[in-house]
Parts: C-alpha cells; structure tokens; sequence
C-alpha cells in the first residue's frame, strides 16, 4: 500500500472515530437504539438501556394520617442514583401513582422542585448523592357512594370509599343513626358480609361511627346499628339485613333508604317483601319515576315466605340536586310504602387543588418550577451549540481532506515538471 493510501485511509479513519465518539456522547440513546436493533435483527433478548435513577415504589411511605375524605396525602419515595455526573433526568411517572402533584425531591438537604408534564418527571439530578427520597401529594380517599336502610329497629349504611392510589392504615369517621344497642361493621367482597368490628376497632359515639386500620385502594363497608330484640335473619341472601316481627300482613324493609350518590350513572338497591301471613298472597307494586327506572310490578308470595325485589335506578338524566321517589306495595286492603331520598353531587374530574407545601425538618421551601424550567432549556441551547460546532467542524474537516486528496503528491509534481522541454 502506497504512503499516500496510507495517510488517506488514516484521515478518514479518524474522521469516523470522531463521528462516532460525538455521536455516542451527545447521544447516548441513539446507541442504545443500534445495538438493540441488531440483536433484535439477530433475534437476541439484549437491552442496552442505560438507567440513571430507580424509584422504589414498594418502598415508599406515607407521611402524616390517612383520612377518608381528609387531607391531602404526601409521599415519600425513595430513589437511587446510578453514576457521578449532574444531569437532566426523565423518568416514568411511578405506576398507580398518577394522580400525584406538587413533586418535588430532596438531595441531603437540597429541595428541588421536580416537573411533572403528564407522563415523565423532570428534574436536574446531582447523581453523586446516590441515595435521595422524592416527595408528592395525592388526593385522599373519599366516600364516593352512601346507601342508608332504616327499618322499624335496625340502621343500615352502606359506603363505598374510592381512591386514586393505594394506601394503607386508613381511618374513616362517618355519622351513624343513633338510638341502637349494637354496632357491627362489615366489609363487603363480591356480595359477601366480613365482620371486621373488632379488627378495625369500630366505636361509636354521639352519631359518629370510627374505625381504622385497613389498607385501600377501592373498598365497600356496611355498619348496621341494632335494637336488643328477637332477631330474624333472611334466608340465603346474605344481606345482613333483620327483621322483626309484625302484625300486619306483609312487611318491607327497609323503609327508608337515602342514598348520596358523586356522579350520574345507573345502579340497583334492593328492597325486601316479607308475606307474614300462613296463606298465599299477591302484591301490586308501584312506584314514582324521578329515578326509578324499573321495579317488578306484582308478585306471589307462599305463607311465611319472602323475597329480595331489585329497584333500578338511573340518575344520568338529573342534574345535581336532591331527589325523592316512592315505592307501593299492596295486597288486598293493607298498603305500605318506601321512601328513596336522593342527594346527587357533581362528579369532581380534576383533583383537588394542591394545598400549600408545608416545610419538612430541615428543608427549604422548592423554588418554582419555573426556573427548572429555564435550567432545562439553556443546557439543551448548550448542547444544540456544542452539537453545531461539533458538525461544522467535521464539515470543515472533511473539505480539508477532499482538498488534500485532490492535490497531486509532491514527487509526482516534480517528475511532471523535470518533463516538461
């Protein structure tokens, strides 16, 4: 091989090394993305995923009580660094924790405020900390649905509690009917009564029904308040719900349900027919519309029998406001009726508004995220700048070479000119 061969394959060896060395360190992804693509092509599991930090989610705690519809929640989660340099980090927001706001992390004593854009979070990572915690709120709990039965010597409320995120050792407080001997909580699973009395530590004073120490992401409770007197359970049905005996010839229960609803939408309650005759019966039933949308309209009852009846309810039509309808049920001269009190509340799409950050010992206030912000945007300036001198470089490189390879080698000049007459 010729020196000029030579030299000419040294140049531009050097000029691809360097453009590939800028390549990898400007961007590393563009990397990763290439090895990947060939052992995919290979059909090899390879990732060459470089990671800057991991959030331990199974880790993190909650800081302060969890309280249905309480305060806000904050979170403590922990994160680990990997590699030495200052850098702009984007990460996944952590799964089941979407609804988080007010982020923000703390580097041994330094508050950073952390950008959340919907999906990643954003923040100017000092990777030499190692080990750090990353901070956020999330709404509480709350009670989205509240059914309340009354019944000639019985209470029954039934509450579903809805969250964004899962927590654990929640408490709840919520008003209860008073007047009753005994107090039974139930945790409801597919239809299914769970006495938790004691292990959620139910009390009950002056109207107000506490228990506590559950974990929770979405959960039905019932609390049933009784009167010491002769019990009798309904067969099979599982309700949990108690009758008492009558003189009359039939009995519902309960009769009185009021139920608050957050949101429209369709659902059922159920009311039960009991015949507390020897003899065979038929009852007409009837009922107002406001959101009443279906009920069996007459039915046959053996002596001594009974039978849960399904009341469909639609509320997509309504507005918010309170509503009422009615429930007839008659058989012969004897009527009764139930009364259905509904309270609609708007549906809350958005989260409740961050409340202001308080400090945590030792720490700074963040500063807004305005000026992560403008941090982010005058490095990614730099390195479009260090990205164009780098390109114009290599252009200039590369005339240089193109010119150095048209010029004709000096011996060979001087052969031509020893020729020349």
């Amino acid at each position: 091989m010729s020196l000029k061969n030579n030299k000419t394959l040294l140049i531009v060896s050097s000029v691809i090394i360097l453009l590939l060395f800028s390549v990898a360190f400007l961007f590393p992804s563009i990397t990763d993305n290439i090895i990947t693509g060939f052992a995919t092509i290979a059909q090899l599991q390879v990732s060459a995923t470089v990671i800057h930090a991991n959030l331990e989610i199974s880790n993190r705690t909650q800081i302060g009580l969890v309280g249905v519809n309480g305060s806000n929640v904050t979170i403590k989660m922990p994160v680990t660094y990997y590699g030495d340099a200052t850098m702009n980090l984007s990460i996944d927001v952590p799964v089941g924790f979407e609804c988080g706001f007010a982020w923000y992390i703390n580097e041994s004593g330094t508050v950073k405020n952390v950008t959340d854009n919907g999906t990643h979070l954003l923040w100017e990572a000092d990777k030499s900390i190692k080990n750090t915690n990353l901070y956020f709120e999330v709404p509480p709990p709350s009670i989205i649905s509240e059914v309340i039965a009354l019944g000639a010597s019985y209470y029954d409320k039934t509450i579903i509690i809805d969250s964004c995120c899962t927590f654990i050792n929640v408490s709840v407080n919520t008003s209860v009917g008073t007047g009753y001997d005994t107090y039974v909580l139930y945790l409801v699973q597919n239809s299914v009564l769970i006495d938790k009395t004691t292990e959620y530590h139910l009390q009950v004073s002056n109207g107000t029904a506490s228990f506590y120490g559950f974990n929770l992401s979405n959960v039905t409770f019932k609390i049933q308040g009784l009167s010491d007197t002769e019990l009798l359970e309904t067969e099979g049905g599982g309700s949990g719900i108690v009758f008492f005996p009558y003189k009359s010839k039939f009995r519902i229960e309960p009769t009185q349900i009021n139920i608050t609803k957050t949101g429209t939408g369709v659902f059922t309650e159920y009311i039960t027919l009991v015949n507390q005759r020897t003899y065979k019966q038929e009852f007409m039933i009837s009922s107002t519309h406001t959101f009443i949308s279906d009920v069996i309209s007459n039915i046959v009852l053996a002596g001594n029998d009974s039978q849960e009846i399904a009341v469909n309810m639609n509320t997509t039509p309504l507005e918010p406001g309170y509503y009422t309808d009615y429930i007839y049920v008659k058989t012969g001269d004897e009527e009764q009726n139930i009364t259905i009190n509904l309270k609609l509340f708007e549906k809350k799409d958005e989260i409740q508004e961050p409340r202001k950050q308080e400090k945590l010992p030792k720490e700074e206030q963040p500063k807004p995220s305005s000026l992560l912000e403008e941090k982010i945007e005058k490095k990614q300036a730099l390195i479009y700048i260090t990205y164009a001198l780098i390109v114009i470089a290599l252009v200039l490189g590369v005339i240089v070479l193109f010119l150095y390879l048209k010029k004709p080698p000096k011996d060979k000049y001087l052969e031509e000119t020893n020729q020349e007459p």
